[in-house]
């Protein structure tokens, strides 16, 4: 079986990846940065890979931005976290692991002009054990009512997940404020039970509010749950009162998204996950989801791929008639006018309903669907994908062209 990899999703040209990490708008460019092994293809060694793009569609890698730091506070790893704004100068926040304690520290790098280089690592914040908080991990920035916090995601006492907050004002000296959100709570209790909510982001439009968190359960990783509400101040700190909850992708490929504010609203990329069971582990493990826009719309989260991506990946490709049959595709954008069953050709029983009006983009072994009316589903398969459609069903294939620079190894 080929192994033909991603070729307009963001991946490294060698290793692993998975969350994206560190995700900006800098100087009229977008940085992707995202957990990464450049040695192999598997989970180790966990350094900052990066790419950057004008327009989120065309991207170049750059070499690895840092790693692990022998003797440091991320000597274990250094894993998920953010971009930090309005600092005066760049700098990250992210989880620095120092060996095979659980415990970790949220370390702080300032970067260079170009986010090329980086200093060594500073300790800002530790884990508050002595409070009931078993793991944190994945700090994410935000301001609330003039002020800098901080949201980690939490393992409590009783295997119970939760969200913590940390005032951040003074960037080199976090303070741990309490529970912003936890599984126990009587709306937020409807998430699928797990020991940890990680990853955790926020999407904030006026007066409503949305707390994405990924599940973790029994170690595995799980669902991806939004939560629609809004924050409140509780002393002064923000405080999440949820209302509706939902998921915000279907598939069980699709984990960590990190999620932006920027002039065209909630920009989110996801991880999407490598099949375990490749007969021959490929030279790339993981890639990332296209951008896509994230809105709240009344009491749910709904999204699709941004459409400045769109016209980019579609400029100029060719649009090919698919009628009743089946079809092998490899890549491309499939728009679908009845119901179809897409399938993965190396493991039919990979499979995916896609309704009249359905939109799913494949890439290698990588299919991303969007059905107006309900959350994306984002799927793993092995090998190309079969479109097979019943009578009365036609598609239209739409050619996908980027210019991608990925580093040779």
């Amino acid at each position: 079986m080929r192994h033909a990899l991603p070729e307009y999703h963001i991946r490294p040209g060698y290793g692993w990846l998975n969350d994206p990490n560190g995700v900006t708008r800098y100087a009229d460019r977008w940085h992707v940065f995202f957990q990464h092994n450049a040695a192999a293809p598997v989970h180790g060694n966990i350094q900052w890979g990066h790419v950057s793009s004008s327009d989120l569609a065309s991207w170049t890698e750059h070499p690895v931005a840092f790693g692990p730091t022998a003797g440091g506070p991320d000597a274990g790893g250094c894993w998920s976290g953010v971009f930090a704004g309005d600092l005066g100068r760049p700098a990250v926040v992210y989880s620095g692991i120092a060996g095979e304690t659980p415990h970790s520290t949220v370390c702080l790098r300032w970067g260079s002009p170009d986010l090329l280089a980086w200093s060594d690592p500073i300790v800002v914040a530790e884990t508050p054990s002595e409070l009931g908080v078993v793991v944190m991990r994945d700090p994410y920035v935000f301001t609330f009512e003039g002020r800098r916090w901080a949201l980690l995601g939490a393992e409590l006492e009783g295997r119970e997940a939760a969200v913590l907050r940390f005032s951040c004002d003074d960037i080199l000296a976090w303070r741990y404020e309490g529970i912003v959100a936890q599984h126990s709570d009587p709306v937020l209790d409807a998430i699928p039970e797990g020991e940890i909510w990680e990853c955790p982001q926020l999407i904030v439009d006026g007066d409503a509010a949305a707390l994405v968190v990924s599940v973790q359960r029994d170690r595995q990783l799980e669902e991806v749950m939004w939560a629609v509400g809004r924050l409140e101040s509780e002393s002064g700190a923000p405080h999440f009162l949820a209302s509706t909850i939902g998921e915000l992708d279907h598939g069980r490929s699709f984990y960590a998204p990190q999620i932006v504010a920027d002039d065209g609203g909630a920009l989110c990329l996801g991880w999407v996950r490598e099949l375990e069971r490749h007969p021959a582990p490929p030279p790339v493990a993981g890639c990332l989801t296209l951008p896509r826009r994230l809105r709240i719309a009344g009491q749910e989260v709904v999204s699709d791929v941004d459409p400045g991506v769109v016209e980019v990946l579609t400029r100029g490709g060719e649009t090919t008639a698919l009628a009743t049959g089946r079809h092998t595709v490899s890549a491309g954008r499939v728009v679908v006018s009845g119901p179809a069953l897409l399938s993965a050709e190396g493991d039919p029983s990979i499979q995916l309903d896609l309704p009249a009006g359905g939109t799913v983009w494949l890439d290698a072994d990588v299919a991303e669907a969007f059905v107006d009316g309900d959350a994306p589903t984002t799927r793993r398969g092995l090998g190309d994908w079969v479109l097979d459609l019943p009578d009365g069903s036609a598609a239209a294939l739409t050619e996908v062209r980027a210019e991608q620079q990925w580093q040779a190894r």
